[in-house]
């Protein structure tokens, strides 16, 4: 247990766990002391002392809603990033299929968008452009997590010793059998994995080529909108299984030619077989205002304008991923705009 409990592992975690939080007054004293909190760290885990301190919860917007998620003190997430980095990640994901495109080692949300237009662009060669969607959305897929279900994921893919570390940790944090707020590493690993099973019955059992998932979110193509229907009666009843229930306005099957709304863009395929994305129009009104928020608060001193350039130059790193060349030329005409008004 060496790899995860001992100083060099925890160490090495709590350089990685600081990083975008110095800002914070635990996080500054936790590694202006690292050696010594380190070494407290590592002797109340060896000598079975260690206990998780309880989370707080807080609420943060995210594309226009609240949504509430979890603080964790920040020695505890050094010991879970140990935990997960270490043991849980390595060993969990090894059963993963390659088209579980979220919170892993070069995988992300642009990994998933890529292959989204990767399957787009082998179904069009096949198929052309006479295709159907099934787009699958999960209802509140935190907040109704069966814990036993979790624990029983963890427990099929990770060693007796690193798992009731694991439980551990979960059963002090998380009390009740239902449901999970995010913001713990812990709580994310179980986000990727709960739904492997589930993954490996819609490649292997539907054979359904062209599948792809972020988290809760995942889409299926094919050519027959009645073998779709199908996928998804079959899917209802996987996800009863282990608790969970397809959201009932945002699962439905569709024609490709109306565009697949996944990960903030718009995927369209063309007759030519192009694949084009453009950037969610409801996103970009958010973004808007949350530009012209930002200038007001840095005409006023209370930010940076570097900060304000900073958060800009971000959102159009994730714009360009997409064929987003006229709307980039209007935002920066509108940032330019803001400035002077």
């Amino acid at each position: 247990m060496e790899e995860i409990i001992g100083f060099d592992a925890l160490y090495e975690s709590a350089g990685k766990c600081k990083n975008g939080v110095m800002w914070k007054a635990s996080v500054s004293h936790y590694i202006l002391n690292i050696v010594e909190e380190t070494a407290k760290l590592e002797s109340q885990l060896k000598s079975g002392k260690y206990h998780s301190r309880p989370l707080r919860p807080f609420t943060v917007q995210s594309n226009g809603k609240m949504r509430t998620v979890m603080g964790v003190a920040f020695r505890d997430r050094v010991y879970q990033r140990s935990l997960n980095d270490n043991a849980i990640y390595p060993q969990i994901t090894k059963s993963f299929i390659y088209d579980n495109g979220a919170c892993q080692k070069n995988k992300g949300t642009n990994f998933t968008r890529d292959r989204l237009a990767c399957f787009l662009q082998r179904f069009y060669r096949k198929h052309g452009t006479k295709g159907y969607v099934l787009q699958c959305d999960i209802k509140g897929y935190y907040p109704n997590m069966r814990h036993d279900v979790v624990k029983a994921v963890f427990e099929d893919h990770i060693t007796p010793e690193v798992y009731a570390l694991t439980e551990k940790v979960l059963d002090e944090q998380y009390p009740g059998e239902v449901g999970f707020l995010p913001g713990s590493q812990m709580i994310q690993i179980a986000g990727i994995s709960v739904l492997d099973g589930l993954d490996h019955y819609i490649k292997e059992k539907l054979h359904v080529k062209y599948y792809v998932r972020y988290m809760d979110d995942f889409v299926l193509i094919h050519e027959d909108p009645q073998f779709l229907e199908r996928c998804r009666e079959e899917i209802a009843e996987q996800l009863n299984l282990i608790g969970f229930e397809l959201h009932p306005k945002k699962t439905r099957i569709y024609p490709l030619a109306e565009g697949i709304k996944f990960l903030g863009f718009v995927f369209r395929l063309t007759e030519t077989g192009k694949v084009i994305r453009t950037v969610l129009p409801k996103n970009v009104k958010l973004y808007r205002k949350k530009l012209r928020r930002l200038v007001n608060l840095a005409k006023k001193g209370r930010i940076p304008k570097e900060k304000v350039e900073e958060c800009y130059r971000s959102w159009k790193a994730h714009a360009e991923r997409g064929n987003s060349h006229n709307l980039l030329k209007r935002m920066d005409a509108y940032y330019k705009s803001l400035w002077y008004n």
